[in-house]
């Protein structure tokens, strides 16, 4: 992922983010306000995305559009893995290996 990052913070802006994912800035809304991801703000109240930010809408991506789960089931496996206490890195892996198991 070759996003133009704040040097001094380490974070992206969600412009930044929806065009290198390929996906809209509404849609990285509509996960913020189904609270699948929760990026910090500034004193500005502009949402502010640090690579963990990324990895995990990029989760989601994988899990709604390669899968083909909805968002109440993306909700689920992230409370799965939270239990297993996987890390994101660990669910992606997970998620890439066991792919065709998944299909619906």
């Amino acid at each position: 992922m070759e996003l133009i990052m704040n040097k001094i913070s380490g974070t992206f802006l969600i412009g930044e983010v929806s065009k290198k994912l390929g996906i809209h800035d509404q849609t990285i809304r509509m996960y913020e306000r189904k609270h699948l991801i929760k990026p910090q703000r500034t004193e500005n109240k502009t949402r502010i995305f640090s690579k963990k930010d990324i990895l995990k809408i990029n989760i989601i991506i994988t899990l709604t559009q390669e899968i083909g789960l909805n968002l109440s089931g993306v909700k689920i496996v992230f409370s799965l893995s939270k239990k297993l206490k996987m890390s994101d890195d660990e669910l992606l892996d997970f998620i890439y290996d066991h792919k065709n198991e998944f299909q619906i």
